[in-house]
């Protein structure tokens, strides 16, 4: 491995750890069990330290979209079997789709009767690399067309709801719309993310690895700046104007600090393209600054960044089960505890303090850093296939 590689990899390698660590806040905080967050958020009695734990959390889902494409596209030899390569991605895409519905939907709620199954994050991923392996015979500059049409030309079609014919709504919720279908009996699927704007995201990604690994290092860091630069510029035209780029708009008022939150309060589900361009943006100056030289102190993230989905999988079934010890703790007698009635089988009526949930990150991080080296090297070593999906 040449040492332009090595650096590339970990700079992608750090910026995914980082996203890790504010997802592990993001859950975390979801076991808080405290005041919810509709989506945008309702500032109107909102706390500062709820809407900016929150906020920060936003950064997850765009940016480990786009490197999931990214790694593709970082992975990708001019020399291999289209075929192959092909099939590659598409698998990679069905084993996530499949983790999804089943170890992933354990994981939320503990439970094999929930009726209700969550299409997220790691559902979008994997539906956007089946679609990009599919179009891995198409010229890279027109997947790139695709995914900007994708990203900054799905708000245009906001206002579309189409309930007939089945087929037509079940398709729009699944691309566009978040909607819970109807499946068999009490049985039900929730799009909590609409793929469009994601399929855009692992699209250009594929295209920003291609480029990374073809693009001197000096070069990268600069054009990586101005382009992560461009976003914010375009994201603070969009809001203050409020001309496109999100479902809605901000209210805007006399208060500094109630503006600035107005601002950010973007689209999340659908990723509107103000909340793309506010995410990604600063993901790119990030990736930029570490391109030239990864710290020291970025080595942890480094790791956690090697091995993200097995530390997606691992953290959700530590947090959740630290929450129903922390419930048992509280005095919530067993029999409390019911897994038809609540997503997670904690009682509805638990709850403790916002500011507990860093502590909780905190031993989180702690706990599952020994087992995350673990993995890295195991998969590193190659010797077992199914690694390369987890």
């Amino acid at each position: 491995m040449t040492d332009d590689t090595r650096k590339r990899a970990d700079a992608v390698d750090v910026l995914r750890g980082l996203v890790i660590v504010i997802m592990v806040l993001d859950h975390a905080r979801e076991y808080a069990r405290g005041p919810g967050v509709a989506d945008p958020m309702v500032l109107e009695g909102i706390s500062p330290l709820l809407f900016w734990m929150r906020w920060v959390t936003h950064f997850c889902a765009p940016v480990f979209t786009l490197l999931a494409g990214m790694s593709v596209g970082l992975q990708a030899r001019s020399g291999a079997p289209m075929p192959a390569w092909q099939w590659t991605t598409i698998t990679r895409g069905l084993v996530l789709i499949a983790l999804e519905f089943t170890v992933i939907q354990f994981a939320w709620t503990f439970s094999f009767v929930w009726p209700l199954r969550y299409a997220q994050v790691i559902w979008g991923i994997g539906v956007s690399l089946i679609v990009l392996g599919l179009l891995q015979r198409v010229p890279t500059q027109a997947r790139v067309v695709v995914g900007l049409l994708c990203v900054a030309g799905h708000n245009a079609l906001d206002a579309w709801h189409p309930t007939a014919p089945p087929w037509l709504h079940w398709s729009w919720a699944i691309l566009h719309d978040r909607q819970v279908m109807p499946l068999w009996g009490d049985a039900a699927v929730r799009t909590s993310y609409p793929v469009l704007p994601m399929i855009g995201l692992v699209l250009l990604g594929e295209a920003l690895g291609r480029w990374y690994r073809t693009v001197a290092p000096a070069q990268r860091a600069v054009w990586l700046m101005r382009g992560g630069a461009a976003m914010i510029a375009l994201f603070v035209v969009l809001r203050t104007t409020n001309v496109y780029g999100d479902l809605h708009v901000a209210m805007y008022g006399a208060s500094l600090a109630g503006n600035v939150m107005a601002a950010l309060n973007t689209t999340k589900y659908p990723m509107s393209l103000s909340f793309v361009l506010m995410t990604v943006g600063p993901a790119l100056l990030l990736l930029a600054l570490w391109d030239r030289r990864t710290p020291a102190w970025t080595a942890p993230l480094r790791t956690l960044g090697q091995v993200p989905m097995f530390l997606y999988l691992a953290h959700l079934y530590f947090l959740h089960a630290a929450g129903l010890l922390l419930a048992l703790a509280a005095g919530y007698p067993w029999s409390a505890f019911d897994f038809r009635a609540t997503i997670t089988g904690i009682p509805a009526e638990f709850s403790y303090p916002l500011w507990l949930t860093f502590p909780l990150v905190a031993v989180t991080l702690v706990v599952l850093y020994r087992p995350a080296q673990w993995y890295a090297r195991v998969r590193a070593s190659k010797r077992y296939p199914i690694t390369r999906y987890l």
